[in-house]
């Protein structure tokens, strides 16, 4: 890739305040003994889907779960000034194993919880705003439905519905997509395009598939096995993506590369 095609964050984003902000992230082993991720920092702005890349161990899922305040780390994260260490439904996690719904309700009042624990009272605006929140999602039809039912990309479905509800302000995607077959995968893809399109929210999205991170991010980052931001950069591939589309073929040969040459001591962190 060339410096004309790829942007730097701090080119799209002159002037803008960040809606998240990593500051010196640092995450060790519990006992002490290996550092997971190094000095990173990152800013995440209002409607990105980052996607992020790396081979396996190399903190990705780490970091994603310390931006959700399920584990402790040293440096800092902010949302909007706010400092978090500990989960809120500012933040929501869909994950790939599809178990986070509730079984023994409705897939109508799995959306219905989060308003009621929000203080919407009223059981009629309660629907009102849960079938709505379907409706986004393309899943009104199944609101009588219960979890065992579905499938799993409906579930991830309802999953993003549930974040909506809670008025999360960023999704957090742990390769939600994963477990699901090849076409189920593709469908998904396009169904979170249309939903982020849609809804106009923040995604922060792990994933293996370089595919799937060209398809979907308009920013793409690549961690490598040591722990450190290898390359962050911004999506030169309009949208919709396919593999006939024009620079696809160089921009995965370029990622594909970054992840087979893991060894790494470079740059730390991206403003």
């Amino acid at each position: 890739m060339t410096e004309k095609t790829v942007k730097s964050q701090t080119e799209n984003n002159s002037g803008k305040q960040p809606l998240l902000e990593i500051r010196h992230l640092n995450k060790k082993y519990d006992d002490g003994t290996e550092v997971i991720i190094h000095d990173l920092s990152l800013q995440v702005f209002d409607e990105d889907f980052l996607c992020i890349l790396g081979p396996s161990g190399c903190g990705k899922s780490t970091l994603i779960r310390c931006i959700a305040g399920f584990e402790n780390y040293q440096g800092e994260i902010r949302m909007e000034g706010r400092t978090l260490k500990d989960p809120g439904p500012d933040r929501i996690m869909v994950f790939q194993d599809f178990n986070q719904l509730f079984p023994w309700k409705t897939v109508l009042n799995n959306i219905a919880y989060p308003l009621k624990v929000n203080g919407v009272r009223d059981k009629a605006e309660r629907i009102r705003l849960s079938e709505q929140f379907l409706q986004k999602v393309n899943l009104l039809e199944y609101k009588d439905y219960y979890p065992h039912q579905l499938s799993g990309g409906m579930k991830q479905r309802v999953a993003i519905a549930k974040g909506m509800a809670l008025g999360s302000k960023v999704i957090l995607m742990d390769e939600p997509f994963a477990a699901l077959d090849a076409i189920t995968r593709n469908q998904m893809q396009n169904e979170m395009l249309r939903i982020k399109e849609q809804v106009k929210m923040t995604v922060i999205f792990i994933t293996h598939n370089i595919q799937e991170a060209i398809s979907l991010g308009n920013r793409i980052m690549v961690m490598s096995k040591d722990g450190y931001i290898r390359e962050h950069m911004y999506n030169p591939i309009e949208k919709p993506v396919s593999p006939a589309s024009k620079g696809y073929g160089e921009l995965w040969k370029y990622l594909n590369g970054l992840l087979t040459n893991t060894a790494f001591t470079g740059v730390s962190g991206c403003k």
